[in-house]
């Protein structure tokens, strides 16, 4: 039979070893939860945690030995040496201590394991110390390898039990460290004393006796109630970390369900736990997923990718029983009951994808006619002419301008212009079929694409349906404004195979056929270059009107919408010409553009600009708009910081304006140069927001400063549904991406009180001021004069008070 076993059944009282057991298991579990508090404490109360576990742990241990050898009987009556037997207590207090200092100090898990070890062979130092003080005579003869053993198993149940003991908060845990803990205690006990034999020694002493058969005993009284103690504090210390750990989930339970995304706790894909948002959006509202995989509603590939970045938000689809739901997923790691678990968020994309396509939309169509714009347009002009050349086709386009158009707006008003404009786009929409394609290019422009014709007559035929479906309309409803219309045609390849230049002719085509009395088409012909010369002498003009003199500065106030404070000017040009008088910005823009002599004027009205905004005292903003063509030269940043320098006018206070296209036409050289802007301080706004192309995808390539909504859609805001909902769902989204939002062309009090009701920031428009001289607006340059009266005109600007 194995002298362990031989020595456990047939040598003690194992009624006194059931106690020592008992006191050993409430020792170790004191000890495990103990260490446990002093590891998530800091500082001195760390330190007292630790003593604590130290004292629990080194009594519980020398209890242990003592009791379990007060039921020992070697055949020989024995005693204990004193000074031996307290510093037996001092080793295991100290060493056993040693192991859990570093065990709660340690940052890795191998120190764990070795603080495990360190308290491991503490408990086998205490008991070969205390069994040197066994008074007795003779030698007691050691087997070597048995002795080992029992080193070993202190050592190593000992490392096992703090690793499992720290493994994380969870109880089973804490059990798991007290039973293998009390294990290493007995198993190093017993075995060690299944190593010592006894046969050569002889009684000195009957027994206990003298002030041992006293102190021992109470000592072990003592020791066993410092242990019940100590347990006791565990327990307590247990329990209420209990209830505040349940009072923490329920409130973060209800925390969660008041979040509006939906959230997921997984451990491992196993769902752990969801909140009702996320119920709603698998629609399952009521049901319980608590431990469903969340593989049933997220793809596993997505969820790779979402566990390889981890706090990335990543746009995803939710599968659920009716249509997948597209989400905005963000994953975490997190502390869940004390167990390393899987957050994952869930922000629901529907609302927002149809905003986005309801704006990308909008961003290819009309907002009051609901055609397709000029960027639409454009696209698919040159769609249709790579057809045209592929299959050597003909292709007619014709451009249409309404007829006294503007006489209309100033006769009735820009509501019947408007209701106007939405029943030319009727007409249009019924007039073409198959492949051709109808738009509005701005204003009263509009244009059709025929491609595919075997005659230029068939664009005649299409020119004339056009004009008697208006005349039929007119007849039917005479109350409405009366609807005419001109046209232009030009044909591919017969007049040109340019894109740009069969545009020109089907214009030049127009302008011939109002010329004939309006109301008509007219075909382009080589004779009609009468216009296209006169564009030509415009070009040479307009060479020579920053040298001489023509080209001067008006500017427009931008006010706070909801206080009527001026917060600075926009700066546009104007061109005086000696002998044609003002010409407008609409016919000299495009054709410096185009000639890229906008170049030479742009750098000419930003340097003047500058240097008339640094003379104000009154530290106003200045709004400057910049071309396609000047932010894509290499060198903008650097000569607009040498013109900022040389004026002196703080970048803080410019603020430059591109619109769309400036970014379409190179994307990465526009971005490249507008971070070089934005590094120098000045501010960057996105001018005529909507109208131009992939509105989204530009703001977000770029953090832009400001957006200023294009007029077309503030017109009728205040009795226009669908243009509402549009500058709403553009405010909407100022609000969500954090940048403020200037409305332009703000003609009527009724717009700007929609804006107001909206909490648009800014706006400007005929509403406040027409772009006049700055000298008309000094009370506000100087200072003396800080908020708009809500009266119209620059004269009313100057009288009100700051």
């Amino acid at each position: 039979m194995s002298p362990v076993i031989e020595t456990f059944f047939f040598e003690h009282d194992l009624r006194m070893v059931a106690l020592a057991a008992l006191i050993c298991a409430v020792s170790s579990f004191s000890a495990v939860t103990l260490l446990a508090h002093s590891r998530k404490s800091k500082g001195s109360l760390q330190k007292a945690w630790l003593a604590i576990a130290a004292v629990s742990i080194g009594f519980g241990v020398w209890a242990t030995h003592f009791i379990a050898m007060l039921a020992f009987n070697p055949g020989v009556a024995f005693g204990f040496d004193l000074p031996l037997t307290l510093l037996s207590l001092g080793i295991s207090v100290s060493v056993t201590g040693g192991g859990l200092w570093l065990a709660t100090i340690g940052e890795r898990r191998s120190d764990v394991w070795l603080g495990g070890a360190i308290l491991g062979l503490g408990i086998s130092a205490m008991h070969y110390t205390g069994m040197a003080s066994l008074v007795i005579g003779g030698a007691i003869a050691w087997d070597p390898a048995t002795t080992a053993t029992s080193v070993l198993f202190g050592i190593g149940l000992g490392a096992l039990a703090l690793a499992i003991g720290t493994k994380n908060e969870t109880i089973a845990a804490k059990l798991g460290g007290t039973l293998t803990l009390t294990l290493a205690i007995v198993a190093m006990h017993f075995t060690a004393m299944g190593a010592a034999g006894f046969e050569n020694c002889y009684a000195i002493v009957d027994g206990l006796s003298g002030a041992g058969s006293i102190l021992l005993p109470a000592a072990v009284a003592g020791v066993s109630l410092l242990i019940l103690m100590a347990a006791l504090t565990g327990v307590y210390l247990e329990l209420r970390d209990r209830r505040r750990d349940e009072r923490e989930n329920v409130r973060l339970r209800d925390l969660a369900n008041a979040a509006v995304e939906g959230l997921v706790v997984c451990d491992g894909r196993t769902i752990v736990t969801v909140n009702e948002s996320f119920l709603e959006i698998v629609g399952r509202k009521g049901d319980d997923l608590v431990g469903s995989d969340i593989t049933r509603f997220v793809d596993p590939e997505m969820l790779d990718k979402l566990h390889s970045s981890p706090a990335s938000p990543l746009e995803i689809e939710i599968e659920t029983d009716g249509d997948n739901v597209p989400v905005e997923a963000i994953l975490r790691n997190v502390n869940f009951g004390g167990t390393i678990q899987t957050a994952i968020a869930f922000r629901d994309l529907r609302d927002r994808r149809e905003a986005e396509q309801y704006i990308r939309f909008m961003a290819l169509h009309d907002a009051l006619t609901g055609l397709p714009n000029r960027a639409s347009f454009q696209e698919r002009l040159e769609t249709e002419l790579t057809k045209a050349r592929r299959h050597n086709s003909r292709l007619a386009v014709l451009a249409l301008d309404l007829d006294r158009f503007k006489e209309v707006n100033d006769l009735f008003g820009h509501a019947a212009g408007d209701a106007l404009l939405k029943q030319v786009g009727r007409v249009l929409s019924e007039c073409i079929s198959g492949d051709q394609f109808a738009a509005r290019l701005s204003g009263d422009e509009f244009a059709i694409i025929m491609p595919d014709i075997a005659e230029p007559s068939e664009a005649g035929a299409l020119a004339s349906r056009v004009l008697e479906a208006m005349s039929a309309a007119n007849l039917e409803d005479r109350d409405a404004t009366h609807m005419a219309a001109s046209l232009g045609i030009s044909v591919y390849p017969d007049n040109s195979e340019d894109i740009t230049t069969l545009l020109n002719f089907a214009d030049t085509a127009l302008y011939r056929a109002k010329q004939e009395g309006r109301g008509t088409y007219c075909f382009f012909h080589e004779d009609m270059g009468v216009r296209v010369r006169a564009r030509r002498m415009l070009e040479h003009d307009l060479r020579v009107a920053v040298d001489n003199q023509q080209m001067r500065l008006v500017y427009q106030p931008q006010v706070v919408v909801q206080t009527g404070e001026v917060t600075g000017f926009e700066a546009l040009v104007r061109w005086e010409h000696p002998e044609r008088g003002m010409v407008s910005p609409a016919e000299f823009i495009p054709l410096a553009e185009e000639s890229r002599l906008i170049i030479k004027i742009g750098d000419w009205v930003m340097r003047t600009a500058c240097a008339e905004a640094a003379s104000w005292e009154n530290p106003l903003s200045l709004a400057v708009n910049v071309s396609a063509v000047q932010l894509h030269q290499h060198d903008f940043a650097e000569k607009l910081q040498q013109i900022l320098s040389d004026t002196g006018l703080s970048p803080r206070r410019l603020e430059i304006e591109i619109t769309e296209t400036a970014l379409v036409k190179d994307m990465a050289r526009a971005i490249a140069t507008l971070a070089k802007v934005k590094a120098l301080g000045v501010r960057i706004a996105m001018d005529d927001f909507g109208t131009g192309y992939s509105s989204l995808s530009n703001l977000r390539a770029f953090q832009f400063d400001k957006i200023k909504v294009d007029q077309s859609f503030i017109r009728s805001v205040d009795h226009s549904e669908q243009s509402a909902t549009i500058v709403r769902a553009v405010l909407g989204l100022g609000k969500g991406l954090n940048l403020p939002v200037l409305a332009e062309g703000v003609e009527r009090s009724e717009e700007l009180e929609f804006l107001k009701g909206e909490v648009c920031a800014e706006a400007q428009g005929y509403l406040v001021s027409k772009p006049v001289g700055i000298e008309a607006f000094k009370d506000y340059t100087s200072g003396k004069v800080h908020h708009w009266n809500g009266e119209k005109g620059p004269a009313k600007l100057g009288k009100t008070g700051s």
